[in-house]
């Protein structure tokens, strides 16, 4: 059954969000697909025990598959082209509840011999009924 929610961002927990927005929850089997739209894309983030994955559509689109201690490589096609990246998730942590969704995610992306840490906090308040 798909759900309205509010959905929250944010890159530090401490932080202001990055995004408040809202969206739609839909749970299918042991899997919730998180939908919402900012000003220049559409997102499907898809959550299951042990792994996240993030769909952008947009100009820039991409897929990210984090998987718990997996290494997953992929490409942004932006206007100058591809740029080939690999995302490597030290943590993902998931807790649903009636009220709503909760998603943790810690990990590292690199572009060569650059690389650097973020964090993930998505909140989805499911809204009354």
């Amino acid at each position: 059954m798909e759900k309205r929610a509010t959905i929250t961002l944010r890159e530090k927990a401490t932080e202001s969000p990055v995004l408040v927005t809202e969206g739609t929850v839909v749970r299918i089997g042991d899997t919730w697909n998180v939908r919402y739209r900012d000003e220049e894309a559409c997102y499907t983030i898809g959550v299951s025990e042990g792994m996240v994955t993030i769909t952008r559509e947009g100009e820039e689109d991409y897929t990210l598959i984090l998987q718990e201690g997996k290494m997953h490589s992929f490409d942004i096609t932006s206007p100058f082209g591809e740029l080939p990246l690999t995302v490597t998730p030290k943590a993902v942590k998931t807790n649903v509840s009636d009220i709503g969704l909760k998603v943790r995610v810690a990990y590292e992306i690199s572009s060569g011999d650059v690389s650097k840490k973020f964090r993930l906090y998505l909140d989805c308040l499911f809204d009354g009924d």
